[in-house]
């Protein structure tokens, strides 16, 4: 469908905005959609796509610091040695709270993880964010065939500058997983901390993602507590989301806890 005057005039001055302009054009589209149907008036609904923006990115995009994350991969050499790119990596991750958690517990996820499933050849990281930086501990075999997707598209920049320089096949892309889902068949897709996010926008976005990933294993993982450091029931509302969605799509579970981060490993049955 066509998008309208209005549609276009919010995705314009979008772009113009410091906060959302680096944003993927899926993403300002939708919410300009959103806010048309909504708001007959401009101002109105610029306000509400912005209020919606911030609402579903603004506590995440707000606590990036991306130039400093440039900084990092363009100081690493062409190949660097497995040293030099894990104090790079935890360097990166550091920078911001999401991963910043996870970095204490990478040297454990991921072995755990990926003992379940079996080997791995392909991994599609979806709403990557620094994702891309735990490659180290994640797929340390550097013929593992990577893919990521992400709304921003200056973070999009710099991870395919860090696949470069790492000579890592695969590549990352910028993308709205409420637009549309990666078509790349690999053995396994992530879904870290981004269920949470995607319902929020739109109730029913994580069974139908899910649905779509084109991956025989899916690692879908849940902070244990909110960025402002509520834990209360959060872990047995989420175990309770995820296993009512693995019973209807009919995914085998099997769960890692961590203080900070629940990890669930679904595999698809036969």
């Amino acid at each position: 469908m066509m998008a309208g005057p209005l549609e276009h005039d919010i995705v314009e001055k979008l772009k113009q905005t410091p906060k959302y302009g680096t944003l993927c054009d899926e993403t300002l589209a939708r919410m300009a959609s959103w806010a048309a149907a909504r708001h007959a008036s401009p101002k109105e609904a610029l306000k509400a796509a912005k209020r919606k923006l911030h609402q579903a990115y603004g506590a995440y995009c707000d606590k990036w610091d991306l130039p400093r994350v440039a900084e990092i991969v363009q100081a690493l050499p062409t190949n660097p040695d497995g040293a030099t790119l894990r104090a790079a990596c935890r360097d990166i991750l550091r920078h911001h709270a999401s991963t910043r958690e996870r970095a204490a517990i990478l040297s454990s996820i991921f072995p755990l993880v990926f003992e379940e499933i079996g080997p791995v050849t392909s991994l599609l990281d979806l709403a990557c964010g620094l994702g891309p930086f735990m490659l180290p501990w994640m797929a340390p075999s550097p013929t593992i065939e990577y893919h990521a997707v992400d709304i921003d598209t200056r973070l999009i920049g710099i991870v395919n500058e860090f696949l470069a320089r790492l000579g890592r096949p695969g590549g990352a892309r910028c993308g709205d997983l409420l637009v549309s889902v990666p078509t790349v068949t690999t053995d396994v897709a992530l879904l870290l901390k981004a269920l949470p996010c995607l319902e929020q926008q739109e109730k029913g976005a994580g069974r139908r993602v899910l649905t779509q990933i084109r991956a025989r294993c899916v690692v879908v993982s849940f902070p244990a507590q909110s960025l402002g450091g509520r834990a209360k029931g959060m872990v047995q509302h989420y175990e309770t989301y995820l296993h009512g969605l693995a019973a209807e799509l009919r995914f085998s579970v099997k769960t890692y806890r961590f203080r900070s981060e629940t990890f669930y490993v679904l595999i698809r049955s036969a």
